[in-house]
C-alpha cells in the first residue's frame, strides 16, 4: 500500500502533485523509507527487540502512565520521522525509539482493554453463581476457576469475570453451573519482595478474586447464556469429556499424563510423577507448548505432504507442501481449541502458523525471521507474556536452536552414507545438539525464575525425548483420530508404554544424588541482562556476539554479588530469619503457618532444603511481652501488645508489633526505632530485611509504586 502511494505521489506516472497532497507525499515517502531502512528490512529483529524494550519500560514504570501522553509522543515521533527521513543514520535510530514507544503504548492499551472488576483486599463472604471453566488439582483440594454469572450483593459493574475458589473435589466438573458460598478477596500480591506477582498475572487473565469454599457447591440449571458464553462452555464440555474418555481408556498409571498431553487437563497427574519430571529436567513435557504443537503440526505436515505426493498428476504440477501446510495449520487450530488455548499454547500456535505461512509463500519455514515474527505477534496480542518464564524459555530455546543450526549447516560436511548406522549416528548427534542447545538457552531462565537447575537434564532429555517424539505424541494423535471408531484403546496403550519409559527415566534420574542444584534468586535487572546477552549472541554479527558474551558474564557477576535478605516479616507479622552461625537453618516463631511465603524466602536464598526450627529459647530472649532477637549485631524486638512498644523502642533497632491493635500516634512519636505494626504490614505487604554497614535496609513487597498500578489494589 505504501509502495503504491509512493508511485502516485512521486510523479512516476507524470501526474502533477497538488498542494493538498504534499502531506500525503511525506507520509508515503516515510512508509517507503521505513520498510527500506537497514534496521527493519535487513534486521527486522532489532525492531521487535525495541518493541519488547518498550513493554519492559511500561511494566517498570513507577506509576500507571497516561495513554494519551504515550499516543501524543508517538505522533511527535512520527512527525520527526517525516522530517528526518533523508538522514539515514538518524532515521534508523529514531525508528527504534518509535518502536519502543509503540511497545510502551501497546502495553498501556492492552492493560486498559483487559481491566475487569476486582474484589476488595479484605476477605468477605460471598454467594457466587457461575460455571466452572477450569479445574486444577492442588494436593487434596481443587482450584475451580468459575466464570461468574452473578455475585449476591454486588452490582454487575463490580462483579468479577472469573473467581478462583479452592474447594474439596466433590462431584463438580468443568462446564457445570454451580452456586457456592466462599470467603473471597482480591488476588494476593507478591509473597516476597520482587517475587512472582500473582495479582498481576490474574489481572491479565481477568481473575478478580481468590478464595476458599465454606459450603458444598450446588449444581444448578441455567440456560441464559450469551452466544459467546455458549460457545466457550461447549468447548470446555467437549474438552473435558475428551479428557475423561482418555483417562477411562488409557492405562491407569499414565492416564493422567496422557489426558494432559492431549487436552491440557493436568488435574489427574499424580504429584509424584509431576515432581519426578520436574526434578529430572523434563518439566517442559507437562505444559502444552512449542514442543507438543511442533510434534503434532509438524507430523501432520510431513504425513500430509507424503500422501499428497502420491497423487501423481497434482504432484508433478504443484508443490504438495503447500496443501500439507494448510492441513497442518488446520490441525494446529483444532489442537489449540482442545488443549484450552492457554497463553503458552497460543504462543506455540502462532509460531506454527507463521512457519506454515512461510511454506505457503515459498519462504524458509524455520529462520530467525520467522521466530522473531512469531514473537512480535505474541507480544502484540499479549504484551504481559514478555515477563513470563514460558515466553522467555520457549523463544530463547527456539532462537538458539535456529542460530546454532544455521551456523552448523555452514560448517558441517555431508556424508553420502545412508546406512542405518549413519542414520542412527546423525539422529543421535542431532538430538544431543538439540538437547544441549535448548537446555543451555532455557537453563538460565529456569534458574532465574525457579531457583534450581536439573544437573542431569541433558541426559534425561536425550534418553526420554526420542521415545516421546517417535512414540508418545504420534500414538496420542492417532488415538484421538480413532476415537470415533472405538479403536483408540490400542493407540493409547502404545502411548502409555512410551510414557512408562519416559517416567522410568525421570524417576531414575531424579533419584540420583545431587540431581537438583538450588541457586539464589535474582532481580529483574539480572533477568533482563541475561535475555539481552542471549539475544546478542544469537542475532548479532561477530562483534555483537562477543559483546553478548560479555553481557552474559556481567550478568553472572551481578547475580553472584546479590545478597539474599537476612529476615522476613510476613503480612501477618510472622517472623523468619537465618541462623547467625548455621546458614542452613531458618529460625521461625512457629513452624505452622506462612508456609508459602517461607518456602519462597528459602528459595530466594537458594536454601530450599534448609532446616526450620523455632527461635524460642535458642536464638532469642523471650518473655510474656515479646522476644528480643540479635540479628548480626542489630536488635529486633517482637512485641505482642502496644503497651510494651515504648520500652522496646529504647534499645532496639526495629520493633515489630504482632497485635491486631495498631500503635497509636503518640507511641510512634516516642519510638526512636523503626516500628512495624499489623496495619502497616497489611497495607504494604511483607518485608525483607538486610543488615548492612549503615544499619537495617527494609524493602516492601507491596510498595507505593506497585499500589499505583491497576493490579496493585
Amino acid at each position: 500500500m505504501c509502495l503504491e502511494a509512493h508511485t502516485i505521489v512521486t510523479g512516476e506516472n507524470n501526474r502533477a502533485i497538488k498542494p493538498g497532497g504534499r502531506i500525503f507525499s511525506h507520509i508515503a515517502a516515510t512508509c517507503v523509507s521505513f520498510f527500506k531502512t537497514d534496521i527493519l528490512a535487513a534486521r527486522f529483529e532489532w525492531g521487535v527487540i525495541a518493541f519488547g524494550c518498550g513493554i519492559i519500560a511500561y511494566f517498570s514504570w513507577p506509576h500507571e502512565p497516561g495513554m494519551f501522553a504515550a499516543l501524543g509522543l508517538l505522533a511527535v515521533l512520527f512527525i520527526a520521522l517525516v522530517v528526518i527521513r533523508n538522514h539515514i543514520t538518524g532515521f534508523d535510530m529514531l525508528i527504534l525509539v518509535f518502536l519502543g514507544v509503540l511497545g510502551f503504548s501497546r502495553a498501556i492499551l492492552h492493560t486498559y482493554s483487559t481491566a475487569a472488576p476486582i474484589l476488595p483486599q479484605e476477605q468477605k463472604f460471598y454467594q457466587i453463581t457461575g460455571w466452572v471453566e477450569r479445574a486444577q488439582q492442588s494436593k487434596t483440594f481443587r482450584n475451580f476457576y468459575i466464570r461468574v454469572d452473578n455475585v449476591q450483593g454486588l452490582s454487575a459493574e463490580k462483579t468479577p469475570k472469573i473467581i478462583r475458589i479452592r474447594s474439596k473435589p466433590h462431584d463438580v466438573r468443568p462446564g457445570d453451573m454451580i452456586r457456592i458460598n466462599a470467603m473471597v478477596s482480591a488476588p494476593p500480591g507478591p509473597a516476597i519482595v520482587g517475587g512472582y506477582d500473582s495479582a498481576r498475572a490474574s489481572f491479565f487473565r481477568q481473575i478478580g478474586g481468590y478464595g476458599f469454599a465454606v459450603s458444598k457447591p450446588v449444581i444448578i440449571e441455567h440456560d441464559q447464556f450469551s452466544v459467546g458464553e455458549k460457545i466457550r462452555r461447549q468447548i470446555v464440555l467437549a474438552r473435558y469429556a475428551l479428557s475423561r474418555h482418555i483417562q477411562a481408556r488409557a492405562p491407569p498409571r499414565t492416564s493422567g499424563l496422557q489426558a494432559a498431553l492431549l487436552t491440557g487437563d493436568r488435574s489427574a497427574i499424580p504429584n509424584a510423577q509431576a515432581q519426578a519430571l520436574r526434578d529430572a529436567g523434563l518439566a517442559h513435557l507437562l505444559a502444552i507448548s512449542g514442543l507438543h504443537m511442533g510434534l503434532l503440526a509438524g507430523g501432520v505436515f510431513f504425513i500430509s505432504a507424503m500422501l499428497f505426493s502420491f497423487i501423481g498428476p497434482l504432484a508433478r504440477r504443484y508443490d504438495m507442501r503447500k496443501p500439507a501446510a494448510c492441513v497442518g495449520a488446520l490441525l494446529a487450530c483444532v489442537y489449540l481449541v482442545l488443549s484450552g488455548a492457554s497463553i503458552s499454547t497460543q504462543r506455540a500456535f502462532i509460531m506454527a502458523i507463521v512457519m506454515f505461512s512461510a511454506v505457503i509463500m515459498d519462504r524458509r519455514a524455520v529462520s530467525i525471521r520467522s521466530v522473531t515474527l512469531a514473537a512480535a505477534i505474541t507480544l502484540m496480542l499479549h504484551p504481559e507474556s514478555l515477563l513470563s518464564a514460558g515466553f522467555q524459555m520457549s523463544f530463547s530455546a527456539t532462537l538458539a536452536l535456529v542460530a546454532v543450526y544455521g551456523q552448523w549447516t555452514l560448517i558441517r560436511t555431508y556424508s553420502p552414507d545412508f546406512g542405518w548406522r549413519s542414520k542412527f549416528k546423525r539422529g543421535f548427534i542431532g538430538l544431543s545438539v538439540t538437547s544441549l542447545v535448548a537446555g543451555a538457552a532455557t537453563g538460565g531462565f529456569a534458574a532465574l525464575h525457579f531457583h534450581r537447575i536439573a544437573r542431569y537434564g541433558f541426559f534425561a532429555n536425550i534418553a526420554a525425548m526420542s521415545v516421546f517424539t517417535v512414540i508418545v505424541m504420534p500414538a496420542g494423535f492417532i488415538a484421538v483420530l480413532l476415537i470415533p471408531l472405538g479403536l483408540d484403546i490400542y493407540a493409547l496403550k502404545i502411548m502409555g508404554m512410551g510414557l512408562d519409559v519416559v517416567l522410568a527415566v525421570a524417576t531414575w534420574i531424579s533419584a540420583q544424588k545431587g540431581a537438583l542444584a538450588y541457586v539464589k534468586s535474582a532481580n529483574g535487572l539480572v533477568v533482563a541482562l541475561y535475555g539481552l546477552g542471549l539475544i546478542w549472541v544469537c542475532l548479532g554479527p561477530k562483534r555483537i556476539r562477543l559483546a553478548g558474551i560479555g553481557v552474559l558474564f556481567a550478568t553472572l557477576v551481578i547475580w553472584i554479588s546479590i545478597k539474599p535478605p537476612d529476615m522476613r516479616i510476613s503480612q501477618k507479622a510472622r517472623i523468619a530469619f537465618w541462623h547467625a552461625d548455621t546458614a542452613h537453618v531458618l529460625q521461625v516463631d512457629r513452624k505452622r503457618g506462612d508456609g508459602f511465603g517461607r518456602a519462597r524466602f528459602m528459595e530466594q536464598a537458594g536454601l530450599t532444603n534448609a532446616e526450620v526450627s523455632s527461635y524460642f529459647d535458642t536464638s532469642a530472649l523471650c518473655d510474656m511481652v515479646g522476644c528480643r532477637i540479635d540479628l548480626k549485631g542489630k536488635t529486633i524486638s517482637v512485641i505482642h501488645s502496644p503497651e510494651g512498644v515504648v520500652q522496646a523502642c529504647m534499645d532496639s533497632d526495629l520493633v515489630v508489633l504482632t497485635s491486631e491493635r495498631k500503635a497509636g500516634p503518640r507511641t510512634r512519636h516516642l519510638c526512636a526505632a523503626l516500628l512495624l505494626d499489623m496495619e502497616d504490614l497489611q497495607t504494604h505487604g511483607a518485608r525483607d530485611i538486610r543488615v548492612t554497614a549503615s544499619g537495617l535496609t527494609i524493602r516492601r513487597a507491596n510498595p507505593k509504586a506497585r499500589k499505583l498500578r491497576p493490579w496493585g489494589g
